[in-house]
């Protein structure tokens, strides 16, 4: 009987097949199968028919396999993570404005993180999660909202850092994100903790962004000014944009400084500079 379900599960986008499949599955459930009663039956199959059903835009069939999956109380696979995403998927909320629908979506994807995270082959559900979690929560990047994201995004940067993810431009995405969101919601003391790990890790695993949150501390002062100073030394990008960054703070603080005009000049011909640098050369003949 698995066998047969596999098989009409596999028929990916066809809707009869599905449904098949489904009538199968629920009919084993209910122990009425038109096949050997005695017959074995996967639990498993339960979360493959929720996932075909959730992409092919089914989602009372979806949510029924995945009651049925938690209720039969199968081993403990990589499936269960899997029903757990499902869930969360299938209870995504449908306004940015519900905080309620909101905190219960991401209670479901921190059950499929906090499950994986604890063994290395169930390691690519935490970047799945991670993932989807990230489409379900970027509405909620709004004024008043960042400091509702911030508790399961903090999370989720520190289990991928846990895991080792290798996707490290994906770990950094999410690294300069929550940085935002520290920024957002008012938290200055956290956001310059963060940075203690999170600009070390950049700069050196994922360096075209490094300017990126190298901006972001000296324009919020996030990190000593000697530290940053210094560090504007290595890079004629990074000197430019901390001279610009440094008008921006002091702007932000109504502290315009007299020598604007210089310090701008200044800014300029570094870029005039870093422009002939990037030049392509003249080639000669061969």
């Amino acid at each position: 009987m698995d066998l047969v379900i596999t098989h009409e599960l596999a028929r990916t986008e066809n809707q009869a097949a599905l449904k098949r499949a489904y009538q199968l599955i629920k009919s084993a459930n209910m122990g009425k199968s038109e096949f050997d009663p005695s017959e074995s039956f996967s639990p498993d199959l339960f979360v493959l028919c929720a996932e075909q059903a959730l992409k092919m835009g089914q989602p009372e069939m979806s949510e029924d396999c995945i009651q049925m999956y938690f209720k039969v109380k199968g081993p403990i696979t990589q499936f269960l993570g899997r029903a757990h995403l499902c869930r969360a998927q299938l209870c995504a909320p449908t306004s940015s404005d519900n905080l309620e629908e909101f905190e219960n979506c991401v209670t479901q994807y921190m059950k499929a993180i906090n499950f994986a995270k604890g063994e290395p082959r169930y390691y690519f559900l935490v970047y799945n999660a991670s993932v989807l979690y990230w489409h379900m929560v970027r509405p909620f990047l709004k004024p008043g909202c960042h400091q509702y994201v911030i508790p399961s995004l903090s999370q989720i940067v520190s289990v991928l850092n846990q895991t080792e993810e290798e996707d490290k431009e994906w770990r950094a995405e999410l690294m300069l994100e929550l940085l935002e969101c520290y920024l957002q919601a008012g938290k200055k003391e956290e956001a310059a903790k963060f940075c203690l790990t999170a600009a070390p890790f950049i700069k050196a695993n994922v360096p075209h962004k490094y300017q990126q949150i190298y901006s972001v501390m000296v324009r919020h002062e996030l990190m000593d000014e000697l530290h940053l100073k210094m560090e504007k030394k290595t890079s004629i990008i990074l000197s430019v944009s901390f001279h610009i960054n440094s008008l921006k703070a002091k702007l932000d603080k109504n502290e315009l400084p007299e020598d604007v005009s210089s310090i701008l000049k200044r800014a300029y011909r570094q870029i005039g500079l870093c422009n002939i640098q990037h030049f392509p050369a003249m080639r000669g003949e061969k």
